[in-house]
């Protein structure tokens, strides 16, 4: 049975030949610094000669879409029996016949499915490159960190890209990216590119361990720098606080309630100096000492967040003033032995 997935990833495609706008392409494996190690002609594909990494049945490229069929990826742990990406634009693409670890999923732009280890895929992802010109589609991109999965932690395998014969602004500090770590580049065309795809701010991925549930977390919260903040968000289209980690924790697997408050008493507490990424942190307790907002910490005294309307996902300090003053607690989601304290029954469900 079909499980939709609805992640969104917006992370670095460093694409090292120049491209011309409008030109398709079949699919590429690139290295940890961009190079291409391996790229698609038609008909057939394998990287390497075995097909471990990489199989095409068969593919074919006209001016109009790019067209693949029967791919595996990873000895088998990814397959699609079909990928359609037309030359501009999301109308049309399509991903079909998507499993994943023996489980199907029908997917939409920027699905995200993780692969664990750090590694995930990314369906129908459209950004722009750095130093390329106009805006690309990806079918499927698949990031490797895990060294079991045959490459190098960095390498990455694009399957199925067209690029839009649009051009782009350079220079803005707004810039539709991938960026893992978040480079500035050339602003993509919004034709066509969904409404939702945030806009990354510069900053770096801070180095996590992605051997750990708290690691993959930060990486994951970090894709979605710059999301606008809804209140009772839990989607990539607008997030609250809230909203933003039960949706990271559940992609991995850790189901968490859509309000401060209960989060709060889902998990083992963590001491202060004990705080490691992925640890949820809270702030502002109201009168009966309920926490009204929260953030995942990331390391060195920062944590992400979706802060309050009119605002976006960002990273702050926690030796900032308003949030030193407001500081709660903290709780691991992923551990055993959840917090002590009782939730109150007259609580009703509510975001922040």
């Amino acid at each position: 049975m079909a499980r939709r997935a609805a992640g969104l990833a917006a992370l670095l495609l460093v694409l090292a030949a120049p491209a011309r706008a409008g030109t398709l392409g079949l699919a590429e494996v690139r290295g940890t610094d961009g190079s291409l190690i391996g790229e698609a002609a038609g008909g057939a594909y394998a990287y390497p000669a075995d097909g471990s990494v990489l199989r095409i049945g068969w593919s074919r490229a006209t001016a109009a879409r790019v067209e693949l069929r029967d791919v595996s990826m990873f000895n088998g742990r990814v397959t699609v029996k079909r990928l359609v990406v037309p030359a501009r634009g999301l109308k049309g693409a399509r991903v079909d016949g998507l499993v994943v670890d023996g489980t199907g999923y029908v997917v939409g732009p920027n699905a995200l499915i993780s692969l664990g280890g750090g590694s995930y895929v990314v369906a129908l992802q459209e950004a722009v490159s750095p130093g390329r010109t106009g805006s690309g589609l990806v079918a499927l991109r698949a990031y490797v960190s895990d060294p079991s999965l045959g490459l190098a932690p960095g390498t990455q395998l694009l399957v199925g890209m067209a690029r839009a014969a649009h051009p782009a602004t350079v220079g803005s500090d707004a810039a539709v990216v991938l960026g893992l770590p978040q480079l500035p580049a050339a602003q993509a065309s919004l034709a066509g590119v969904p409404t939702f795809l945030p806009r990354l701010s510069s900053q770096p991925l801070p180095d996590v361990p992605t051997n750990t549930l708290g690691g993959q977390a930060v990486a994951l919260a970090y894709t979605f720098l710059g999301v606008p903040y809804v209140w009772g968000g839990s989607t990539p289209e607008g997030f609250d606080c809230s909203g933003l980690t039960m949706y990271v924790y559940g992609q991995l697997g850790i189901k968490l309630g859509h309000y401060t408050g209960f989060q709060y008493y889902e998990g083992r507490r963590v001491p202060r100096d004990q705080l490691e990424p992925g640890d949820l942190i809270f702030f502002h307790a109201n009168s009966i000492g309920v926490p009204q907002h929260e953030g995942m910490y990331i390391g060195n005294g920062s944590f992400i967040h979706a802060p309050h309307t009119g605002d976006v996902v960002k990273i702050s300090s926690l030796f900032e003033t308003r949030y030193a003053m407001a500081y709660v607690g903290a709780v691991r989601p992923y551990a055993a032995g959840a917090a002590s304290s009782p939730v109150p029954a007259s609580w009703t469900s509510a975001s922040g």
